[in-house]
């Protein structure tokens, strides 16, 4: 595959969202390093490894990143000394004819079957979070919502087969607490964890494995190796972050993320007629499940990508989602639909009654200039039937949201950089951030990484949150005109945490 999300740090992402981003590539080993087998890469999966220049060396000695010779100047003899007579070398003796091997390929670093052209690699991802304003979940985060304790957010083990014979796989699989948030929508860090072991709430019991990635992709025949299809689940292409941390530049993700599309199952196609250029198309079940869920609906969700590379230090990504897609549910207006130990629908029964969605993001990626990189991601999406208008109880007028995330970048060193974010969220309905009231919230984030081994990186992390609705504080998600009473004390309007991640890749 020639694009998917998450990219080594040592090269653009080409198919990165929409977004307007400068980052400071860093690579992840002391000193330099070729992209190696955890960099999450389809594009380097599929072809062979390219060694970066500083991995290749000028110069033995030399930094990358300062361009100065590490190595002491030769040592001069003494003019003032006669030098030694040097005594004549005996004869050479013929070395003895080495007795040729069989030529066979060097396997990949992350070759798993160099006979079946399998790959493997893996990660564990943990953290520490301080969070003042919060006893026990962090609100409104995707994967790092463990507040005031030591987490394990994730640990991932991918195979994967390159097509480049015509048919390949992708296989990878989540274990642990961000599992269970990517399989209930990221319930945990919104509204409290609402999953029991029974599993008789309404929503999917507590798991700690989930597929994240599990599709076939093939080249078309006929078509030079222009046209690909991929059939199952698979990541989803709007938007800059991704699921795994070694594909993001910050401990914490943003709404854009948080709140939208993560993954797809259904049938995608890839047309590249150029290494500049790449557009797809898919037909799906919608966002973030594996079954269609659109009860009563005769259509599916579309995809439309268009990544492109014009230049080399600019990248651009549109991607358009467009379908029916069921109702947002929330404490603020109508109860979970949730089905009762005698089978009675508890609240709204037409929570799963699909109406039509559209939503786009766009992404610009500039970098690296002189160490520095610039990302803008910018989404907007609206929804038929996503508001409550003259005293309904069920959405009955449309919803719209936008966003805007930017990220600056800049590179200390090879192994060490810096990174700010930017973000607003308008959720103008409260649809996506389940408040049903206009809704505002931005995060101002900085993180610091440093990679001290070629394969563990670790980031700090400060960022602070603000909302016109007070948001946080609570495990319910409490918000004015909530019915629901939360356990942390009075809701707020603000946020801090503070962050520590490490993460070892394989």
């Amino acid at each position: 595959m020639r694009s998917k999300r998450g990219s080594s740090r040592t090269t653009l992402k080409p198919w990165l969202g929409v977004s307007l981003a400068l980052v400071l590539s860093s690579g992840l080993s002391l000193g330099s390093m070729t992209p190696s087998a955890w960099a999450d890469s389809p594009a380097l999966e599929a072809s062979p490894v390219a060694t970066s220049p500083a991995a290749s060396g000028t110069s033995s000695g030399s930094s990358s990143s300062t361009g100065q010779s590490s190595s002491s100047a030769p040592v001069v003899a003494d003019s003032s000394t006669p030098a030694p007579a040097t005594p004549p070398a005996p004869p050479a003796t013929p070395a003895p004819q080495a007795t040729a091997a069989p030529a066979t390929p060097t396997p990949l670093p992350d070759m798993l079957i160099p006979a079946a052209n399998i790959h493997f690699k893996g990660f564990i991802d943990t953290y520490a979070q301080y969070n003042p304003t919060d006893a026990s979940y962090t609100n409104f985060r995707a994967y790092d919502f463990g507040a005031n304790s030591f987490n394990l957010n994730m640990a991932q083990l991918k195979f994967w087969r390159p097509d480049d014979d015509g048919i390949g796989f992708v296989l990878r699989t989540d274990f642990g607490p961000g599992a269970m948030a990517s399989g209930q929508n990221f319930t945990p860090g919104f509204y409290g964890v609402r999953g029991t072991t029974s599993g008789n709430t309404g929503t999917m019991p507590w798991s700690m494995f989930w597929v994240e990635e599990a599709y076939i992709n093939f080249w078309i025949p006929d078509t030079n190796k222009e046209l690909e299809m991929d059939a199952g689940q698979f990541q989803t292409l709007a938007n800059f972050e991704v699921i795994q941390p070694t594909g993001n530049w910050m401990a914490s993700l943003g709404y854009t993320f948080f709140l939208g599309a993560y993954t797809h199952t259904g049938v995608r196609f890839h047309y590249a007629p150029n290494g500049s250029n790449n557009i797809y198309f898919g037909v799906n079940n919608g966002w973030n499940t594996s079954f269609q869920n659109d009860q009563g609906s005769d259509f599916q969700d579309f995809e439309l990508n268009y990544t492109g590379n014009p230049v080399s230090w600019l990248n651009l990504n549109f991607t358009g989602l467009f379908g029916p897609q069921i109702r947002n549910t929330y404490p603020g207006g109508v109860a979970f639909a949730s089905i009762s130990n005698t089978g009675a629908i508890i609240g709204n029964p037409d929570t799963s009654v699909p109406t039509w969605r559209n939503y786009g993001a766009f992404v610009v990626e500039i970098g690296p200039l002189d160490h520095l990189w610039f990302v803008t991601d910018d989404s907007y999406g609206w929804q038929a039937e996503g508001a409550e208008n003259n005293g309904a109880t069920t959405p009955n007028a449309p919803a719209t949201w936008y966003s805007s995330e930017n990220f600056v970048r800049y590179d200390i060193s090879d192994t060490m950089d810096v990174v700010a974010r930017y973000e607003v969220y308008y959720d103008l309905n409260g649809f996506m951030t389940g408040t049903g009231l206009p809704t505002a919230i931005n995060d101002e984030t900085i993180d610091f990484q440093w990679n001290f081994m070629p394969n563990v990186m670790s980031r700090i992390e400060y960022r602070h949150d603000n909302a016109n609705q007070p948001l946080f504080n609570s495990n319910l998600g409490n918000v004015t005109g909530s019915n629901n009473v939360g356990n942390h004390g009075a809701p707020i309007f603000s946020m801090d945490t503070f962050e520590v991640e490490l993460t070892y890749m394989f």
